[in-house]
């Protein structure tokens, strides 16, 4: 308990920083003016985060006696403020470079538009939708252990910079191959693993033959997230996440499966945002040669299973 009294206050102020971080972008071309609104925010989330801290850890049966509200409210803004202010600087620097990338796609699929590459434009715009909502649900699954372990978050922050610098290596890119993707995925199968500990286990069982199929950018991804957000995390249990990759009759397919708690009541499909967009980047790639199936599994819990043409990567030229 008092170390979610410790981290929950600015787990919950980190939106907030987000929000004053894009308004300080909407200020104008004025530094001043950006510098003021952070100035403001970084105040703000020092002064409550470190305030809601202290009455927190106070509020507990086994606190010291503080002197009232008044004062442990004091002592958490002072005993956190070094903490605090990192932690609005780290929430800060993501959002710009986010929101950088996302200004520098949101032109580039413009230019493309004007081209007359409507088609390829419409898969950039769904690739970009998905990766800001990939990163920040990244950086929440960090946040959640700065308070309680900061060498795990710390190594956890490691495996983000490797996820950013395999993601962002071929930015332009519409597909890569298996093999990469799956590289991608196990990085962010480490850093949910770290996050939730015994209770998840991320199993891969990927062909060697398909291991150069061509697969469009982060499909896999969100079907992982799928799957522990609306699998595991509501089992009291440890659960296990399955990713499978097998070639037959012409066709790759992918199919990521959990031990859950299975599909809602009615068989009603537990679709959030990245399973959406997935659906829709498909379509738009394969067109009726593809197909994506949400299902109950077997032994329970739930199934995603995607289907695509197999078209393997040419092998590079000397």
């Amino acid at each position: 308990a008092g170390q979610l009294a410790s981290w929950w206050p600015c787990a919950l102020l980190t939106p907030a920083a987000v929000a004053i971080t894009l308004r300080a972008r909407e200020s104008g071309s004025s530094l001043a003016r950006a510098v003021l609104v952070h100035a403001l925010g970084a105040m703000m989330f020092v002064c409550v985060g470190g305030a809601l801290m202290g009455t927190l850890e106070s509020l507990l049966p086994w606190a010291p006696p503080h002197g009232g509200l008044l004062a442990a409210a004091t002592r958490g803004v002072l005993r956190y403020l070094g903490a605090d202010l990192l932690l609005y600087c780290l929430v800060a620097a993501a959002t710009e470079a986010v929101a950088n990338a996302w200004e520098s796609r949101r032109r580039g699929i413009a230019a493309a538009i004007y081209a007359g590459q409507l088609a390829e434009a419409r898969l950039h715009v769904l690739s970009a939708q998905l990766q800001p909502h990939f990163l920040f649900n990244t950086l929440h699954a960090i946040s959640a252990l700065i308070w309680e372990d900061p060498a795990r978050a710390d190594r956890l922050l490691a495996r983000l910079s490797e996820m950013l610098r395999l993601t962002l290596r071929s930015n332009t890119r519409v597909e890569t191959t298996l093999a990469e993707e799956v590289a991608l995925l196990r990085r962010y199968a480490e850093i949910q693993e770290a996050r939730y500990g015994d209770r998840l286990r991320v199993e891969f069982d990927v062909e060697p033959a398909v291991r150069a199929a061509m697969v469009p950018r982060l499909i896999l991804q969100p079907l992982v997230e799928n799957a522990i957000r609306h699998g595991i995390t509501r089992r009291i249990t440890p659960g296990r996440v399955d990713v499978r990759a097998w070639e037959g009759e012409g066709r790759l397919h992918l199919a990521v499966s959990d031990d859950g708690v299975g599909l809602r009541r009615g068989g009603q499909m537990r679709e959030g945002v990245g399973l959406s967009i997935t659906r829709a980047r498909l379509q738009q790639l394969y067109g009726s040669e593809q197909r994506v199936d949400l299902s109950p599994a077997p032994t329970g819990g739930a199934v995603c299973a995607l289907s695509i043409p197999l078209r393997l990567a040419e092998p590079a030229t000397p």
